[in-house]
């Protein structure tokens, strides 16, 4: 008993040990777990590929987890990348986009109407304060682009452990799971039900995002290619890449594409991009096109096993976003899925041990 109660602290102190040193790469390491798990369809369709050439079939599991990793770079880091590419060859054209805006807004200013005259003594006081504390405005401005560009290295460094930490997931998974699976104390039948429910909800949950991110940005670059002065592809992309946001999402484009159309003289376009993009984008793709997606993409990779609702995965990734922010999408599936197939397991036992031997039934049709 003493020897038993020595083995489990000693096991229980190596876990809480490994935690401990690892502990800054923890979220890096179960996103790209999760991420790893939401691939393996996809992942399994290319393995079966490869392993149907010869020349290929001893080394699928490094080419297999090689393409599964290029695909996900794809994913993080060209939508970046093109970003970055576009504001580094026209300089020129985001500038003045920031000028025209700001000559357009004192314009805008200078012109109030009537029944807002009251605003006119504020708004000059605070110009006046900000020219006299331009200094000061300056150096906080620097602070917190500094502060935001330090962010965003944080988060490009992030992503880049969390690839390398889906490159070798990818490529041990095999190992790993024979390895881990003998010493979960669940029957074997419990296990296999498990893993297919948390592949098929976290697989749902990404394919969906990435689909109606597809979505948004397509019908939005082909809507404002029929506008002047904005490139398709670019802006196409932004509401691809915001579509991830939760609550404001997409508006954080649109809405300063409208302004700006309001401010040159076109209201008429800018009410049309506003009804288009607040009909198009937040309701019909956000709410109807994802929720159908979600529905055939659950419904494929079910294989028509008991499926965890499609609402419920729908709530799952909103309330993760919310919550998580942009890892949120995988995130809420996961949780979701980790309750519910919790919920099966222990009803299951339940009814197991309540349910009536045969002898008994005999008796009682006695």
């Amino acid at each position: 008993m003493q020897r038993n109660l020595f083995v489990k602290m000693m096991i229980f102190t190596a876990f809480v040990l490994m935690i401990w040193l690892f502990s800054p790469f923890l979220k890096s390491f179960f996103v790209a777990f999760l991420l790893v798990t939401a691939f393996t369809p996809l992942h399994n369709l290319v393995d079966r590929r490869i392993f149907q050439i010869a020349l290929l079939s001893k080394y699928r599991e490094l080419i297999s987890a090689s393409v599964m990793t290029a695909s996900l770079f794809l994913v993080l880091f060209v939508p970046i990348l093109f970003f970055i590419y576009y504001v580094a060859v026209h300089p020129a054209e985001i500038m003045k986009i920031g000028y025209t805006f700001q000559a357009q807004t004192m314009k805008l200013v200078s012109h109030l109407p009537t029944s807002l005259s009251w605003m006119e003594k504020i708004i000059a006081t605070l110009i006046q304060k900000a020219n006299e504390n331009q200094a000061q405005i300056v150096s906080t401005l620097a602070v917190s682009f500094g502060n935001g560009l330090l962010g965003f290295l944080g988060a490009l460094g992030e992503m880049v452990m969390i690839v390398i930490f889906f490159f070798f997931l990818a490529w041990y998974r095999r190992p790993l799971t024979l390895a881990i699976a003998p010493i979960i104390p669940l029957t074997r039948a419990v296990r296999q039900e498990f893993v297919k429910d948390m592949i098929s909800t976290t697989s749902a949950g990404f394919y969906t995002l990435v689909g109606v991110a597809i979505a948004q940005g397509l019908a939005f670059g082909i809507f404002i290619a029929f506008f002047e002065r904005y490139d398709p592809w670019l802006f196409g992309l932004m509401i691809a890449v915001t579509s991830v946001i939760p609550i404001i999402g997409t508006a954080l484009v649109w809405i300063p594409i409208a302004v700006n159309e309001f401010f040159n003289g076109n209201s008429a376009n800018a009410m049309i991009i506003l009804l288009y993009s607040w009909a198009m984008l937040s309701f019909f793709i956000d709410n109807v096109v994802r929720l159908i997606i979600l529905q055939q993409i659950n419904r494929l990779l079910s294989h028509g096993r008991q499926s965890i609702n499609d609402f419920l995965i729908f709530f799952a990734i909103v309330a993760g976003l919310a919550t998580f922010g942009f890892w949120g999408f995988i995130l809420g599936p996961a949780i979701v899925a980790f309750v519910v197939t919790l919920l099966r397991m222990l009803r299951r036992n339940h009814v197991a041990r309540t349910k009536p031997s045969v002898p008994e039934l005999r008796r009682v049709d006695d």
